[in-house]
């Protein structure tokens, strides 16, 4: 959604949500004999608009963010085999498991990093252990 249509429906949902406030404070409230005075009013819309502003700009901060999931953002992540690759195996990778395809034998319990990938399938290659002395 584009960002002056979230803006839009965010004004007019807030509309909305005065206009409720406002017939709960006036209409509502004295029925059962609770009486709020006017400044009391425009104290609960000012609050509310304060409130609906900062969720605004949270909300649109997050809905702005690239989401950096998939294929395009694997190559060079790291993740381990659950299912020998012999060539074509599979291997879980932050939690989601995804076809991979490695030149060598892996096995189970191997860890992986990611080289590239080919439609759906990610190539894989051992990662090198490394001791310190």
């Amino acid at each position: 959604m584009k960002p002056n249509t979230r803006l839009i429906i965010a004004i007019i949902t807030n509309i909305i949500e005065i206009v409720a406030i406002v017939v709960i404070v006036r209409v509502a409230l004295p029925y059962w004999e609770i009486n709020i005075p006017v400044y009391g009013l425009l104290l609960i819309i000012i609050v509310w608009l304060l409130f609906s502003v900062v969720i605004y700009r949270i909300g649109s901060h997050a809905l702005d963010r690239k989401v950096m999931t998939g294929l395009p953002f694997m190559e060079g992540t790291r993740g381990v085999v659950v299912k020998d690759l012999s060539p074509e195996g599979t291997v879980k990778i932050q939690g989601e498991y995804w076809s991979a395809y490695s030149e060598v034998a892996l096995s189970k319990g191997q860890e992986v990093e990611v080289v590239s990938e080919k439609g759906m399938v990610l190539v894989v290659r051992p990662v090198e252990k490394r001791f310190n002395r």
